[in-house]
């Protein structure tokens, strides 16, 4: 893996000498979607509270139960996303912003993620809320600046598992672009508790009693204090503004003029499903989810709990079954009842043991992109496309180790080893995934015409696949085709190997001979360039295709296709 992006230009025979085109080949013909579009002020809308049982119901439903009765044969293949950009890409927005993906941050910069303080200051630690029944016990405090935070616990003999991974996992997804809300690793003494006059509790029989100091230390029996009597915790600082509910993975929120695109459309979604297979965030789902009402009026969408991510199953490890089957799972569900558990699927033969305490269970050599699953069937993952799924691999691509490492550090796990292992897991994902995903599309990016008087044109180009994945020029050709029907040229080739100079761009040059075009004649017209990118002798199943467009003297890029 290497930081630095390697140039490769292939010379064909883009231009002609001099003269204009008429119309030409088509270029991308959807609105380009625009940046920050979803951020205009609206009315406040009202919070909303989800019955999360039936929305169980109706995932698992209409999500694993639709494709095996066909209901995707019959109505075709996924249409591709509807908020892309005339560049294969999407624009910021209150759902996402590039960051890592765009511009490498510094592994300092992934370390601090969206932290703006240290967390809860020192003084006391009020307790407004508190969660003493179900799996996972916690605590709502406000802390002697005023600010809120959720704080959650380790389970007992596993000390960092779900704390380290919910901060690391924040790190990561905060540099792949998500929203999400300050993280920290958090250690505390009793003697700083006190619980707010107002405050209740619910207890296991659902009914809602004023909390006590000593029902909120009770709490803690079922997490381990550290050698000096203090507890560790991960607490996560409430985001600006208001809470208006979870978002869902599908359909559009009605109160909220902004929301623009059915979200199972949306890129950012889709491609996430390509991120959280890369940190195993198996509850990956709309209760995983916020809308948050932010200044000056709009609503910002929040992934949050990171606490099933990586090893851990929040309140033990993960185990082998967790990203490789839904809770409910069609096939193997039938498979078993039928075949009077004769049917076993591969990860039951598994023998499993945490790698560490801290770290849980996390397959790294055995890790199959193509083959995992959340939890649940979500709407926007299962419509993901391969075009989809390469932006998704991108994020994950552009993590160099050093970012990783930074990542994993956050997550302030007590052991070097373990701290390194983690590390190692992720990054072998990481190759995993670009592996997979890049194999299926050209991975072309950032496209540029280089054009000099009496001269031939070249088409400048970044591989992504040789910034980010396993291959090396001398095992990479490009099959190419221009073609601009204005002026009725259609042109081949095959460039490549490139070579490398200096700073590392891979540089080819080839001239097109016995050809003479007549030159364009008029401004406005257009022209393509499909590329299809060749490992090893074995062909991307998709091209990249490049619109161009003639000014009158030179060819612009004005689009960019997987």
């Amino acid at each position: 893996m290497t930081g630095d992006t390697r140039r490769i230009v292939i010379l064909g025979l883009l231009a002609c000498a001099t003269g204009a085109c008429a119309a030409g080949a088509p270029v991308p013909d959807r609105p380009s979607p625009i940046a920050w579009a979803d951020t205009l002020p609206i009315t406040e809308p009202p919070s909303r509270d989800v019955n999360e049982v039936p929305l169980i119901i109706r995932t698992a439903l209409s999500g694993e139960v639709s494709d095996v009765l066909g209901f995707r044969a019959i109505t075709g293949k996924h249409r591709e996303a509807l908020n892309v950009d005339h560049f294969d890409d999407v624009p910021n927005s209150a759902w996402f912003v590039h960051r890592n993906g765009r511009q490498r941050m510094t592994p300092d910069e992934v370390f601090r993620g969206p932290v703006t303080s240290g967390g809860p200051v020192a003084g006391p630690l009020t307790i407004v809320a508190a969660k003493v029944q179900g799996i996972s016990p916690g605590y709502t405090v406000r802390d002697a600046a005023g600010d809120r935070y959720v704080v959650k616990f380790d389970p007992k003999g596993f000390l960092y598992l779900s704390s380290g991974a919910g901060v690391i996992s924040n790190r990561l997804l905060h540099a792949a672009g998500f929203n999400v809300p300050e993280d920290y690793i958090f250690e505390f003494s009793t003697d700083r508790l006190e619980v707010d006059r107002d405050a209740t509790v619910t207890g296991e029989d659902f009914i809602e009693r004023p909390l006590t100091l000593q029902v909120a230390r009770d709490a803690l029996d079922r997490t381990d204090p550290l050698a000096d009597g203090r507890y560790v915790a991960v607490a996560s600082k409430f985001v600006p503004g208001p809470p208006k509910g979870p978002f869902f993975f599908e359909g559009v929120r009605k109160d909220d003029p902004n929301d623009h695109y059915q979200h199972e459309g949306r890129r950012e979604l889709r491609g996430l499903y390509v991120v959280s297979s890369w940190i195993n965030h198996v509850d990956m789902r709309f209760m995983n989810t916020m809308d948050a009402y932010v200044q000056p009026g709009f609503l910002r969408h929040y992934l949050i709990d990171f606490a099933a991510t990586l090893g851990s199953g929040t309140i033990r490890p993960h185990e082998p079954h967790e990203g490789l089957e839904y809770n409910f799972d069609w096939w193997d569900t039938m498979g078993r009842l039928f075949s009077l558990g004769f049917h076993r699927a591969g990860w039951e033969d598994v023998d499993f043991e945490p790698i560490h305490p801290t770290v849980g269970w996390l397959s790294a050599e055995d890790f199959d992109p193509s083959q995992w699953k959340p939890n649940w069937p979500n709407k926007a993952f299962t419509s993901m496309t391969d075009r989809d799924a390469y932006w998704g691999a991108k994020l994950v691509g552009a993590f160099e180790d050093e970012q990783i490492v930074a990542a994993v550090a956050a997550g302030g796990l007590p052991d070097a080893w373990a701290a390194d292992t983690l590390a190692t897991i992720l990054m072998t994902r990481r190759d995993k995934i670009v592996r997979h995903y890049y194999a299926k599309v050209s991975p072309i990016e950032n496209p540029k015409v280089a054009m000099v008087r009496d001269a031939p044109t070249m088409l400048h180009f970044d591989d992504y696949g040789l910034r980010d994945g396993p291959w090396v020029p001398s095992e990479t050709r490009y099959h190419w085709r221009f073609e601009d029907q204005a002026i009725g040229v259609s042109a081949t080739g095959v460039n490549g190997p490139p070579f490398q100079d200096e700073n590392r761009q891979g540089v080819f040059i080839r001239e097109l001979e016995g050809r003479s075009f007549r030159p364009p004649s008029a401004a406005g017209s257009y022209a393509r360039v499909e590329i299809v990118v060749e490992r090893n002798g074995n062909a991307a199943q998709r091209p990249a295709t490049v619109y161009l467009r003639w000014s009158g003297e030179v060819y612009e890029v004005v689009g960019l296709e997987h």
